[in-house]
């Protein structure tokens, strides 16, 4: 597989990162993911406009614009007769001598790569298993804004999660409130309303999230931000996960107890599902 890794394409195992690189000294980086579908990259527009505004937040240049990064992907693309999986894009500041302060850096380091697609199995055959992390997030956190490389809570909280069987772990923030999953936004139904937590309780403002919650009024259902807590999370109807690569995916227990499906759920999935198969566009820029 090639990548194409600061001005270059190159095969992958080429594309070393120096050991100077912040990203990997103190997490001084940034990355996005997305869908490809039939070599289209799902919501591009909005996933770019994300990375772009994080590296603004973070100081950080960005070296190609929105229009070089979309020639970059379909080269990409061609070289590898790859146009089903994911897409990965990673900006790091470089570095020229140690210390946090910026000014220490030289240039950025910028990785564009395509995956395979993960599987879709569960751990065990009853479902999609979730339990709750003793990992906690800050909540109104500046940094909750951007997806950063540095993920050592999602890390530990994977790492629970396997440790107990279950395909992903919850995480919650100082207030006791559930955040989010590992790489994915949480919801939840309440009737015929469409519930998450919100964005200042320290969920990353997920691309799939927000697409859902667009997608909701279209279904003739309601959308709530509102907190949940542990213990009221397992009493509701058809718990569901969001990220860009999974899409949607409707939990079948928490700590080993079963929970409670809805067609409201359901209905959503199908159509974020006919959306990603369509090529929904999300913006002028994706025409």
């Amino acid at each position: 597989m090639r990548v194409f890794f600061n001005g270059e394409f190159i095969p992958e195992e080429k594309a070393l990162v120096p050991v100077t690189d912040r990203g990997w000294l103190y997490g001084d980086g940034l990355f996005d993911t997305m869908r490809l579908f039939e070599g289209k990259p799902f919501l591009w527009h909005r996933h770019l406009q994300r990375l772009m505004q994080g590296a603004a937040m973070m100081l950080i240049r960005m070296p190609q614009d929105k229009g070089n990064l979309a020639e970059v992907v379909v080269r990409l693309m061609e070289m590898n007769e790859f146009y089903d999986g994911v897409l990965r894009i990673q900006l790091s500041r470089a570095s020229k001598q140690r210390g946090y302060a910026p000014s220490n850096a030289s240039g950025e380091n910028l990785l564009v790569s395509l995956h395979p697609f993960p599987s879709t199995e569960t751990i065990n055959p009853d479902g999609y298993r979730l339990v709750l992390s003793t990992q906690v997030v800050t909540a109104g956190s500046y940094f909750s804004q951007v997806k950063t490389t540095n993920r050592l809570p999602q890390v530990m909280a994977a790492a629970e999660a396997e440790a107990a069987d279950a395909d992903d772990a919850l995480l919650l923030n100082p207030d006791g409130n559930v955040v989010s999953a590992t790489a994915a936004n949480l919801f939840w139904v309440e009737g015929e309303t469409v519930c998450t937590p919100p964005l200042d309780s320290g969920c990353l403002p997920g691309i799939t999230r927000q697409f859902l919650m667009e997608l909701c009024p279209k279904l003739d259902f309601q959308v709530e931000e509102k907190n949940v807590t542990p213990a009221e999370l397992p009493t509701k109807e058809g718990i569901f996960t969001t990220n860009s690569v999974h899409g949607v995916r409707t939990a079948k227990s928490l700590l080993n107890q079963r929970l409670q499906s809805s067609p409201v759920a359901e209905k959503l999935t199908a159509a974020y599902d006919a959306a990603q198969a369509t090529g929904m566009l999300d913006g002028p820029e994706d025409d």
